[in-house]
């Protein structure tokens, strides 16, 4: 029951493409009379596919997206929520909805993590999992520039990687989280004991600053970027698309060339109730051969 307490999710979307044509089925007799670029209706086997831009092959798809959220903690990638939706619907948008949609379907378990990529790098993501106080583990884009009117006193700017640098232009090294404070921050040569060759701080200690959070939830999480604990949590972000090549290779649903949003959904449904049954067998050593022999005796 306590790692229901600490529950960490992944979330992705894939590419499911429809077993239609996007250019429809001619219905009128143009062709025989020798007429084969006519305006005539068409029918459309499966009218609620969408185009859609598949940004790992750099590629443009027709069909629906497939959006996973996976417990990312598992040892065998096991998806806890399904959706799909129209092609040209952004991940980010999903990601709201189906979060949304499992913390009702979920309301014993606690989630605490949500691990993604940079398509959710957007404020209303980080104000919706703050306000349902949840650690956002998304990397940040890397064109994000960072502009401030009213500078942190101790800091002249901060990197691609959202760390704070000093006056000296040395990054400022992570000590971690110093509630009520916000994030600590301290000076990167006294933390290594090491001759400062500056002499912004006479403090023994070395320069300390803090930031919150609530300054800006997107370019200060509460776990920052470059600290190894979100390097090892981002990890296991992978969960969620080994859980998607299970179900679009592994049991290659799209082999079935469905032209229905419902047809699709269903074998994506069936394909995620076999990984757990998977994941089942494997865990309590499920073996079939003893019945056989059982069997072959009688």
């Amino acid at each position: 029951m306590l790692a229901a307490k600490k529950f960490s999710i992944a979330v992705d979307g894939s590419c499911y493409n429809s077993g239609a044509s996007h250019t429809g089925v001619k219905v009128c007799g143009c062709k025989s009379k020798g007429i084969y670029y006519c305006q005539c209706p068409r029918r459309y086997s499966d009218p609620d596919a969408r185009w859609g831009w598949d940004s790992y092959h750099e590629e443009y798809f027709f069909g629906d997206t497939l959006f996973s959220i996976t417990a990312s903690d598992s040892p065998y990638d096991l998806p806890v929520y399904l959706r799909i939706a129209q092609a040209t619907r952004h991940d980010s948008i999903l990601s709201i909805f189906a979060l949304n949609e499992v913390l009702k379907l979920y309301p014993d378990i606690t989630f605490r993590h949500f691990i993604a990529d940079g398509a959710m790098d957007n404020y209303p993501t980080y104000q919706v999992l703050h306000q349902w106080n949840m650690i956002p583990y998304i990397p940040l884009d890397s064109r994000t520039r960072m502009d401030y009117k009213k500078p942190h006193p101790g800091i002249s700017c901060f990197d691609d990687k959202g760390r704070p640098i000093c006056l000296g232009g040395i990054p400022y090294e992570h000590i971690g989280y110093s509630y009520p404070k916000g994030i600590k921050y301290r000076c990167w040569f006294d933390c290594k004991g090491i001759d400062k060759p500056c002499k912004y701080s006479d403090s023994n200690y070395g320069r300390t600053i803090y930031i919150k959070p609530d300054y800006d939830f997107r370019l200060f999480p509460p776990v920052p970027r470059n600290s190894e604990s979100f390097k090892k949590k981002f990890k296991t972000r992978t969960s969620v698309e080994r859980s998607n090549k299970r179900i679009l290779v592994d049991y290659n649903v799209e082999a079935g060339r469905c032209r229905s949003s419902k047809q699709r959904f269903t074998r994506a449904v069936l394909a995620a109730v076999n990984i757990h049954l998977d994941a089942w067998i494997k865990h309590t050593k499920f073996s079939v051969i003893p019945l056989l022999y059982n069997s072959v005796a009688v």
